[in-house]
């Protein structure tokens, strides 16, 4: 595998509103736009209205950032999947996560959430702290200050504040955030992702999504 193609871990599927990217090794951000391949490393953030959806291209996780949220994407690629993690500032995620064996980690300055074969919301403010609401599957949150967890399971949402405390209490409906890309009625698509082989061969790599 070159050196170019460990660097791609993903692909923008879905934008809404002003979203932008800073790439990795870069300074200033720019307009990020649906079709791009994202490298580990990139940071992307979103306006008050934005919203961007990410797909993994070696097992189809997703990502959904809404709005006023900045993340970096960072992964780390082998033959057969990609090591995730991503550090988010603040804002709010939509994490769906496709095999039980991904390894998966979504760090904040206050907690660290690990993730195995799950679907969940995760919404982080420097000040407040975070949540994670649970949707399906397990996830493991994790305070960075005391080393506390709590495992947040479906129906169930955890808290992790800046002061040490963790905790875990039944969903209120009212806090789960809408996902605008389910009231989409687009259709199924696709991206092309060109790589290139050890012996300067191109593979072409489809990735399709609802």
């Amino acid at each position: 595998m070159s050196a170019a193609n460990a660097n791609k871990i993903a692909v923008v599927t879905k934008v809404k509103g002003m979203v932008e990217i800073m790439p990795t090794g870069k300074k200033l951000f720019s307009k990020l736009k649906a079709g791009s391949i994202l490298a580990d490393g990139d940071k992307i953030r979103t306006g008050t209205s934005g919203f961007a959806a990410i797909i993994f291209i070696d097992d189809k996780s997703t990502l959904k950032l809404k709005g006023n949220s900045e993340a970096v994407i960072t992964g780390q690629r082998t033959a057969a999947s990609i090591s995730k993690k991503i550090n988010m500032d603040s804002g709010t995620i939509r994490a769906t996560i496709k095999k039980q064996n991904s390894s998966f980690v979504i760090q904040t300055p206050t907690s660290v959430a690990s993730v195995k074969g799950t679907d969940f919301w995760l919404l982080t403010d420097p000040d407040k702290g975070d949540q994670v609401i649970g949707l399906e599957g397990i996830v493991s949150l994790k305070n960075i200050d005391t080393g506390q967890d709590v495992d947040v399971v479906q129906g169930m949402s955890g808290i992790s504040t800046p002061d040490g405390d963790v905790g875990v209490e039944e969903t209120v409906a009212s806090s789960i955030p809408t996902d605008p890309s389910e009231s989409s009625e687009d259709g199924p698509s696709q991206f092309k992702i060109y790589l290139e082989g050890p012996n300067g061969t191109q593979k072409v790599m489809v990735i399709e999504y609802q």
